[in-house]
């Protein structure tokens, strides 16, 4: 019983919030990120693709991992397909190893 309420709840899920949405919110924080690391600052506008860039956090019952959160993190702005693999480089190299 349990399995087909989960099996149900991920498939609403995924209606609800479909790939591209992920997608576009990645290539947000890729926007707006960029911008933050040329010196500009894309206000209200950004807070949320911020957001979703910094509470990815990977731990252990040590602690922060800065090496996994880069490759998470990495990993959430491939997720854009028509960003600039430089302007991804210059984010991480810059954001990547922040604790959220």
């Amino acid at each position: 019983m349990k399995t087909v309420i989960l099996t149900a709840f991920l498939l609403g899920m995924n209606v609800l919030f479909p790939a591209s949405v992920i997608a576009a919110d990645a290539c947000e924080a890729v926007l707006c990120l960029y911008g933050k690391t040329t010196g500009n600052s894309g206000g209200h506008t950004c807070q949320s693709a911020e957001r979703a860039f910094f509470s990815i956090v990977k731990k252990n019952r040590h602690g922060f991992l800065p090496g996994q959160t880069t490759d998470a993190r990495q990993s959430f702005l491939n997720e854009c397909d028509s960003a600039d693999p430089a302007a991804i480089s210059q984010i991480i190299g810059q954001y990547g190893r922040v604790r959220g």
